[in-house]
């Protein structure tokens, strides 16, 4: 899967996402937009953060590094907002999928993989799956 930042933007919501960041730091529309873009950019090459990013986009686009981080912390806190609503979504639908399993063979045998009774057995798998390489890589 490509890295794609503009598609990053998009999925974050867009151009009403950018202009408010640009409202926020005092830029042009454009100009936040290719401030964000460097921003992801910049985080992505360098496997930082946002805010570790911030004085190289500064430099970059000669701006106040005070405005570049107002705008990092923004955008991330965006990123970070829409990412806990997909998770959000994502809980609500497997409880729903799980929920009409219910009663059936296969839900009985998803309940059993349910250690902690929670209802939702993928943490109880994924901790399962995580003791297994631990095992076998040995614990660090």
């Amino acid at each position: 899967m490509s890295f794609n930042v503009n598609d990053i933007i998009t999925k974050i919501g867009g151009n009403e996402t950018v202009r408010n960041l640009a409202n926020k730091a005092g830029l042009g529309v454009e100009h936040a937009q290719t401030v964000a873009t460097d921003l992801l950019a910049h985080a992505k090459e360098t496997g930082g953060n946002l805010m570790d990013s911030a004085k190289a986009i500064a430099e970059k686009n000669n701006l106040p590094v005070d405005k570049v981080e107002g705008m990092a912390a923004g955008l991330g806190a965006t990123i970070s907002e829409k990412a806990s609503a997909l998770g959000d979504n994502a809980s609500t639908m497997i409880s729903g999928l799980l929920g009409k399993l219910e009663g059936t063979p296969l839900g009985d045998m998803v309940k059993k993989l349910d250690k902690d009774g929670d209802g939702n057995p993928l943490n109880d798998v994924a901790d399962m799956a995580k003791n297994a390489l631990s095992g076998i890589f040995g614990k660090k």
